[in-house]
């Protein structure tokens, strides 16, 4: 009888580790609002959603306005639920039980200083960050957060907080970043100099789609000594020496600069570029914001692309969205 009822459990624990294990692998397949609801199904399916597996990544790129009742595709959309955001961050960072390395917010979240400060403190192995592009950060809040954080290793800077005061605060509190994206404002030639002495082991620095001068290009490339790739693809660059400002083709940068630091360069040759291929996207229901929410995640550097990137058929088709209805009226004319 005891052998019986021996069996009987182990069975019954080989039922509930299986379902457990199909559960997880289910779940891998959603975004995490979706995993968020399903956590509340019922215990078992609880268990399966604090699985570790389905946490070292959270993001919130694709996050859906339903989930908070407000208009989509508009930056800082999300600032008057504030409540709601705090209680879903939270029951997330619940859930995913300090497992987490790798966040991405969404664009449009607006992040206050209080929750960015708790996402830091359920997340003190964080290795890579993706900031929204709006919050009302505090200088005492970043600085906060970047205690916490001190293993970052790459981030992606946008005007959420002033990106000058990101890099002091960098190099205070994290001595491991190797990777930087810039996707909004200048990169001037004081960021250049910060980046130098605050961020030596930085191997990976994006600017694309950015004004900077020439003489900041010159001071990464030459003093930043494990640098690999820098991104300045659809960069506007200024050469603002004495007496004039003259503005620097991609071209020109063969004739001043060596050739190890062009090997190090990342920029657009004959339309090679993603905003070539990809075209802008006039979609109306993504304006206004949607084109910068494009230059926000996509990259030509792999570990800085935060966004799926369009097939061939959907470059295609968006390249070619205001010409089609040309064509159509000169054939209907010709006709």
């Amino acid at each position: 009888m005891e052998n019986m009822e021996s069996t009987v459990g182990n069975e019954q624990k080989m039922n509930n580790g299986l379902i457990h294990d199909i559960l997880v692998k289910i779940f891998l397949c959603l975004n995490v609002v979706d995993v968020a609801v399903a956590s509340l199904v019922c215990k078992s399916w609880n268990n399966a959603c604090r699985d570790p597996s389905l946490w070292n990544k959270i993001d919130l790129s694709r996050l859906r306005s339903y989930c908070f009742n407000i208009p989509f595709n508009k930056v800082g959309a999300y600032r008057y639920s504030s409540l709601k955001m705090t209680q879903f961050l939270k029951h997330l960072l619940d859930l995913s039980n300090g497992n987490t390395t790798y966040i991405i917010f969404n664009f449009y979240v607006y992040l206050t200083n209080e929750q960015f400060i708790m996402v830091a403190q359920r997340t003190p192995n964080l290795k890579r960050v993706v900031l929204p592009e709006t919050g009302d950060f505090s200088k005492a809040g970043v600085d906060t957060v970047l205690s916490l954080w001190r293993g970052l290793e790459s981030i992606t800077i946008t005007s959420a907080v002033s990106s000058y005061y990101m890099i002091l605060a960098l190099g205070r509190h994290c001595n491991n970043i190797t990777e930087l994206k810039f996707s909004e404002g200048n990169f001037e030639e004081k960021h250049a100099v910060a980046l130098t002495k605050y961020t030596p082991k930085l191997k990976i620095l994006s600017i694309r789609n950015l004004a900077t001068s020439l003489k900041a290009l010159l001071c990464v490339l030459n003093f930043l000594e494990d640098l690999e790739k820098l991104n300045i693809c659809n960069s506007l660059i200024m050469d603002t020496s004495y007496p004039h400002i003259a503005f620097v083709e991609d071209s020109d940068l063969e004739n001043i600069l060596p050739t190890s630091s062009m090997e190090k360069l990342i920029y657009c040759e004959r339309g090679t570029c993603l905003r070539c291929m990809n075209g802008r996207d006039t979609t109306r229901s993504r304006q206004p914001d949607g084109p910068l929410e494009d230059i926000w995640g996509e990259d030509e550097i792999a570990s800085l692309v935060h966004l799926p990137q369009p097939s061939e058929a959907e470059r295609f088709a968006t390249r070619h969205v205001r010409v089609l209805p040309f064509m159509k009226r000169m054939m209907y004319n010709s006709n």
